[in-house]
């Protein structure tokens, strides 16, 4: 089988913890590689003196968040599996779902093509494989966006932490889902738990190739269910959750919603 990564030039550790992982397990496929060739772009000094505002009003040394989100990826990358990717057919391209990612997938046929941090992919890139699939670290169609388990432990709805490996479409962490777990042990603080519900992820990634391996494409809808959206957190709310010991800050009743259809790849039973 073909499987076409859509990633960065330079993946960050958490994709490269899926992508090592998928590679090591799974030998045989025959990987590719498309790379986006991000420009690098420098802060204007408004934005950088509003991050050090931030950082300087919030951060007493135990309480800042850019500090914890690099002692989690410095965590996951101890789980990271050697990989060269100079070794696998790849290219480089300046933008995503660029003329070059699309001559790249006409030469390689993949069959399934994983978004690994590249950006939002559109219709050009995403119908260019029987199927073209993310994976979540939340529960969606529920739970979308960024940081899904910071903003699942601020509004108290740990059980919602966990990871969901689904179909790309047209919207954002909506398409049908393919397999989904959610994290057993949710206590702890988020490096704990946001390393925990990353390690598992990678098996979600793994059985989700492996289904679709099979052929299964069948989609059934379970109706309607309430869809959150998130952004990335700022440094003052983390400070604020941190500060209570992860207990939760406000209600998710109090969170503004939209009614998305819950689909799902249906399973034949052996």
């Amino acid at each position: 089988m073909n499987v076409c990564f859509y990633t960065k030039s330079a993946p960050s550790i958490t994709n490269l913890l899926n992508i090592s992982y998928l590679i090591h397990q799974r030998p045989n496929h025959n990987y590719s590689f498309i790379q986006v060739d991000t420009p690098f772009v420098k802060q204007t000094l408004n934005q950088r003196l509003r991050e050090l505002y931030a950082h300087a009003r919030f951060d007493d040394g135990r309480y800042d968040y850019p500090r914890d989100i690099s002692a989690f990826e410095k965590e996951v990358g101890r789980h990271v599996q050697p990989l060269k990717i100079s070794s696998f057919e790849s290219t480089k391209v300046a933008a995503v779902n660029d003329i070059q990612s699309e001559q790249f997938l006409e030469k390689v046929r993949p069959d399934i093509i994983i978004q690994a941090g590249a950006g939002i992919l559109k219709k050009n890139i995403f119908s260019r494989a029987a199927a073209t699939i993310n994976l979540h670290h939340g529960i969606a169609p529920e739970i979308r966006g960024i940081d899904s388990t910071f903003w699942c432990m601020f509004y108290g709805i740990r059980e919602k932490i966990g990871v969901t490996c689904h179909f790309i479409d047209e919207q954002l962490d909506t398409g049908a889902v393919i397999e989904q777990s959610a994290l057993a042990n949710t206590s702890g603080s988020f490096i704990d738990v946001q390393t925990a519900n990353y390690l598992m992820g990678r098996d979600v990634l793994l059985r989700s190739v492996d289904l679709l391996q099979q052929g299964h494409k069948t989609i059934v809808n379970k109706g309607q269910v309430n869809s959150y959206y998130f952004g990335v957190p700022d440094n003052f709310l983390y400070y604020a959750l941190k500060k209570r010991n992860f207990a939760p800050i406000m209600k998710i009743s109090q969170k503004t919603f939209k009614m998305k259809d819950a689909n799902f790849l249906l399973i034949p039973e052996k």
